[in-house]
C-alpha cells in the first residue's frame, strides 16, 4: 500500500514538474522520498567570491533545488568555521520562492583567528534526506602598494597606460592602499619620467587628496619625435616600507 502510495505521489509530482512548476513547496509532498541538492557558495558586493578582507561583509546563500525545480520554505541550518578553528553560532534560514536562504556576517577586525581559510556547511532535512554541503574562502591582507594609471588604462602594478597621440594630455594618476585596500590621504608620491631616449625628468612630488589621489599632467608635443615608449616611475614611503611602481603608455602618430 505504502508503495502504492509512493508511486502515486511521485506521478502528481512528475506531472506538477511537467506542467512547469519552477518552485516545489517543501511541505506540499512531504513524504515522497526525494533526490534533492543543496549548494552552498559565498558573495562579496553581490558577486561570487573566493577572497574576502578583514571587515567584508560576507553573504552566505544556499540553494535547494530539485532538478530544475527550487525548494522552498525549506529551513536550512548555516555553520561557520573560523581559521583557528573556532565555531561561530549556528544560524538558521528558509529558503524564499527561489529556493535560497542566506545569511550574512561581518569578519572580525582586528582579530587573531581571521586571517586564513574559513570554513562553511549547510544543512538541510528535505523529504526524510539530511542534505549537506560545504565551501571555502580565505581572508587575507592586502600588500601596501602605490599604483599609478593614466586616464585610459594602467590599473594594477606595472602595467600600460594606453596608447595616446601626438598633442594630447596624459592624466596620470597614484594611489596608495593599505593592506585593507583604502585609499591613503596626505601621502607624498614622486613621479619620474623617462621617454623613448632614456631621459628622466623629475616631475616632482605631489600629496594624495582626501580620496587617497595625486595627480599631474604630461603635454605630447606634436612632434613626431615624441613618437614611442614612455615610462613612469612612481615613490612613496609608507610605515617605513618604500613603495615603487612602474607604467608604461604608448605615443602613436
Amino acid at each position: 500500500m505504502n508503495s502504492k502510495k509512493e508511486l502515486l505521489m511521485t506521478s502528481i509530482l512528475a506531472i506538477g514538474l511537467a506542467l512547469g512548476l519552477g518552485t516545489i513547496s517543501y511541505g506540499l509532498f512531504s513524504e515522497i522520498p526525494i533526490n534533492a541538492r543543496v549548494d552552498v557558495l559565498a558573495e562579496k558586493n553581490g558577486v561570487r567570491s573566493v577572497s574576502f578582507l578583514p571587515s567584508d561583509l560576507v553573504l552566505l546563500e544556499a540553494q535547494l533545488s530539485y532538478g530544475n525545480s527550487s525548494l522552498a520554505g525549506t529551513p536550512v541550518e548555516f555553520g561557520v568555521r573560523t581559521p583557528d578553528g573556532t565555531d561561530f553560532p549556528l544560524q538558521k534560514a528558509t529558503t524564499n520562492n527561489l529556493g535560497t536562504a542566506n545569511i550574512t556576517f561581518t569578519i572580525p577586525w582586528p582579530s587573531s583567528f581571521s586571517l586564513g581559510t574559513w570554513w562553511v556547511s549547510v544543512a538541510s532535512e528535505v523529504y526524510g534526506q539530511t542534505l549537506n554541503a560545504s565551501t571555502s574562502f580565505e581572508c587575507q591582507l592586502l600588500p601596501i602598494a602605490v599604483d599609478i594609471s593614466t586616464q585610459k588604462s594602467g590599473v594594477g602594478q606595472n602595467a600600460q597606460g594606453g596608447h595616446f597621440a601626438l598633442n594630447e594630455t596624459v592624466d596620470l594618476y597614484a594611489q596608495v592602499r593599505d593592506e585593507l585596500n583604502r585609499t591613503l590621504p596626505n601621502q607624498d608620491v614622486s613621479f619620474v619620467i623617462k621617454d623613448l631616449n632614456g631621459t628622466s625628468f623629475d616631475y616632482g612630488t605631489l600629496t594624495t587628496d582626501s580620496s587617497g589621489f595625486a595627480g599631474t599632467k604630461i603635454g605630447i608635443r606634436q612632434d613626431e619625435a615624441y613618437v614611442g615608449t614612455f615610462e613612469v616611475y612612481a615613490r612613496t614611503v609608507y610605515n617605513d616600507v618604500v613603495l615603487l611602481d612602474t607604467l608604461t603608455f604608448r605615443v602613436e602618430a
